[in-house]
């Protein structure tokens, strides 16, 4: 493979064609690790490719294409943000640009596009579908737009006002779940391994398990689900509060059901710019908490939990803030 004259993106897909294929030989495996180790968002990229090109939808689209005959087409701009900017998906290559960003014959291309939010910062942007979406910080989407379905691959937490279309399902993927909106408002956090939780606020949602599709669920409005560890048979369904209208995080709060330390500590670094924390043992980060914290004052909320749990607080020699016991 030469990278000279190809996007990290375009690398990143052939890597993703190579390895979902199992063509990677000990030679060819440094060269991937090499790559990796080139920028941190390498890894993520990668990622999403491999996602996109299991994705059985995909499959079906290639079997079209060679059935018909049908030529590749060059990526597409489709989204429209008002008023933030998206950052392009890039345009795929060889094998993989076949895959990633070819037509269904005589319906549409594939629209891919990226949108990113920053520590601190909450992001706003609206799909040309007239979905919506608002994108907590430290997160990030993906789309896979086309004539018959609407993809979205999410990492963090988005809350998601999606416009109906019976024609194309609007789907969006953690790296364990699908959740298929049935012309809905919902919420979709995805957590430290593999949890996610989803809350519906309008309309109704389905819930699939990735590596067991048999495992599904569907949630009406005003629930809210828990999955831990993929196992979606016993993930506890709980209600949400009768007047809650968008999601905590977007008034500038927590709402902890049951959630790990862990996980609470990602919720206050993607709102608080420079907030630092950790923990002096890393047991401690599988303790449970429940309750409503504001996250303009991150320091003070670990404060408080701390003392719930009956450990410490204090600020190691960089200043980062460590929970210890």
């Amino acid at each position: 493979m030469s990278d000279g004259m190809r996007t990290t993106e375009e690398q990143a897909a052939l890597w993703a064609d190579r390895r979902r294929r199992g063509s990677l030989d000990a030679d060819e495996t440094r060269r991937l690790e090499d790559w990796l180790a080139a920028g941190p968002e390498r890894l993520e990229m990668l990622d999403l490719h491999g996602r996109l090109l299991s994705d059985p939808a995909l499959a079906t689209a290639m079997q079209m294409v060679a059935a018909n005959g049908a030529r590749p087409v060059r990526k597409a701009w489709g989204l429209t943000p008002r008023p933030f900017v998206w950052a392009g998906f890039g345009a795929v290559a060889a094998a993989a640009a076949a895959a990633a960003v070819l037509v269904w014959p005589s319906q549409g291309r594939l629209v891919h596009e990226t949108l990113t939010g920053t520590v601190g910062q909450t992001v706003q942007a609206s799909f040309d579908d007239g979905s919506l979406v608002q994108l907590n910080g430290h997160s990030l989407v993906r789309t896979a737009f086309g004539a018959e379905r609407r993809d979205v691959y999410l990492r963090g937490e988005g809350f998601f006002a999606v416009a109906k279309d019976a024609r194309r399902p609007f789907s969006v993927f953690t790296a364990t779940h699908r959740i298929t909106a049935l012309g809905t408002r919902f919420n979709v956090d995805e957590r430290s391994g593999g949890a996610v939780e989803v809350s519906v606020l309008e309309g109704r949602v389905e819930v699939v398990a990735l590596k067991h599709p048999d495992q599904r669920r569907v949630l009406s409005a005003g629930a809210r689900l828990l999955v831990r560890d993929g196992e979606l048979r016993s993930a506890a369904t709980t209600r949400l509060d009768v007047s809650t209208d968008t999601p905590d995080w977007t008034q500038g709060w927590i709402d902890a059901e049951d959630m790990t330390l862990s996980d609470l500590l990602v919720e206050l670094e993607r709102q608080s710019p420079g907030f630092r924390a950790g923990f002096a043992d890393p047991e401690l980060s599988k303790g449970r908490i429940s309750g409503r914290f504001e996250t303009d004052q991150p320091e003070k909320v670990l404060a408080v939990v701390a003392d719930m749990q009956g450990l410490t607080l204090r600020k190691d020699a960089s200043g980062r803030l460590l929970i210890d016991r």
